[in-house]
């Protein structure tokens, strides 16, 4: 990956030239993605964080922390070609990779052991445009996905760690899609459509049914979310002026507060959670530079910005 020049560097970096609005409403159109997020992250069992991120000639790229909350190794790139990605952790540890390609088709892999090498890639049947995982509460993956009609489908591992259910569709129309298990192991999925509006729902029951759809106020162009270390859910996502937004809710399963704008500009945004319960936050700019930042203490203020070497699709 090509580090980005001093200038390119300069003219991105976060929060310069950027006036913040009285709230997230807007009445920009939003220019939502035709593809989902090219950046994602997981935990590894160990407790470092991994990132995986897709460039624009749809390479794929994974680092870690090489000590928990530390600093990162460099850049690794992985075989096979992607435009969406996504990546959870299954109950025994091993980051599963999920992904989707420029013609639609869905492809996963996994580490063969926790924190170790990994699989081939499998395919999936089916097509999609973006892609999103989350756990179950018994420790099942399950992952959702939007197609190119905006039709929202999901499907979860049978057994821990094992083979995979037949698709579902659920209802609605999203263009991007983010999940979270919230700490009572209810998944709740968050989405963007094709307006830019913002929707999200939950299992009424761990593992069960769902909720019927809640929109939140404002508009945004891409979405991610994690899990405070008290048990609450937060969401990110940046708009089409490329403002980067964060709520959070007020009680665990509970009622969310207002948006609040964080400074810099991203177009696509990724978060996980640190083994200390700090979520850190990363997100790729306009120009494809990759920037990511940490809270301070868990559910706390911010860091500065820290930018990554290498570049991913804007």
């Amino acid at each position: 990956m090509a580090t980005a020049t001093l200038a390119a560097v300069l003219a991105a970096v976060p929060g310069i030239g950027l006036s913040a609005p009285a709230s997230a409403t807007t009445d920009t159109v939003a220019a939502v993605s035709p593809y989902g997020s090219s950046i994602g992250s997981a935990r590894n069992a160990d407790g470092r964080l991994a990132l995986f991120g897709t460039n624009s000639a749809d390479n794929i790229w994974h680092r870690a922390q090489t000590s928990i909350g530390g600093s990162w190794n460099a850049w690794t790139q992985f075989d096979g070609a992607l435009r969406s990605i996504a990546a959870e952790t299954n109950a025994d540890g091993r980051i599963e990779v999920f992904g989707v390609n420029g013609a639609g088709q869905i492809w996963h892999r996994s580490q063969t052991t926790p924190g170790g090498s990994w699989s081939a890639w499998v395919q999936f049947d089916g097509a999609l445009s973006s892609i999103a995982a989350a756990r179950n509460a018994d420790g099942r993956l399950q992952i959702f996905g939007s197609n190119s009609a905006g039709q929202i489908w999901t499907r979860s591992q049978v057994s821990i760690g094992g083979a995979w259910s037949s698709w579902v569709q659920l209802d609605g129309g999203l263009s991007q899609v983010a999940a979270e298990t919230n700490a009572d192991g209810r998944i709740e999925l968050f989405g963007v459509n094709s307006a830019g509006q913002v929707w999200h729902r939950s299992q009424t029951t761990p593992g069960g049914s769902w909720s019927a759809w809640v929109q939140f106020d404002g508009a945004l162009d891409s979405i991610a979310a994690a899990r405070n270390a008290d048990g609450r859910l937060q969401i990110f996502g940046s708009n089409s002026a490329g403002q980067v937004w964060t709520r959070s809710q007020v009680s665990i399963g509970g009622a969310w507060s207002s948006w609040v704008q964080l400074d810099g500009g991203l177009t696509q945004v990724a978060a996980e959670t640190n083994a200390d319960g700090r979520i850190e936050l990363f997100g790729v700019n306009s120009v494809g530079n990759i920037w990511h930042r940490s809270q301070s203490t868990p559910g706390g203020a911010w860091s500065s910005w820290v930018q990554f070497d290498g570049a991913l699709r804007p």
